[in-house]
């Protein structure tokens, strides 16, 4: 595995989810722009997951992030269309508060 420092904004708001064994995680999408990228280059998105915890509530769309966390990078095929999967269990996840002091 690869470790991943990120930031980004969140693509949505967090969902919360039931794993195989029944156990609930937390799973959100980052959307991360290099700051060398053309002004008019999209974002590369993360689907993020991490143990479920209090930050539920702050991790609204369009929020600020800063993470680390393990990279796996996968492809899966649908209609002949070949699609790379971003996937990033986060280990550390720092969501700062916002000046309205929310």
């Amino acid at each position: 595995m690869q470790t991943l420092f990120l930031s980004g904004n969140l693509a949505a708001d967090c969902e919360v989810v039931a794993g195989k064994d029944g156990k609930e995680f937390i799973r959100f999408t980052v959307a991360a722009k290099d700051p060398l990228a053309e002004k008019d280059e999209k974002p590369t998105y993360y689907t993020c997951r991490m143990a479920k915890t209090g930050v539920v509530e702050r991790l609204k769309k369009g929020r600020y992030v800063a993470l680390v966390g393990n990279l796996r990078i996968s492809k899966n095929v649908k209609d002949d269309k070949t699609f790379t999967n971003l996937d990033v269990w986060v280990q550390s996840l720092d969501a700062p508060q916002l000046a309205s002091g929310e």
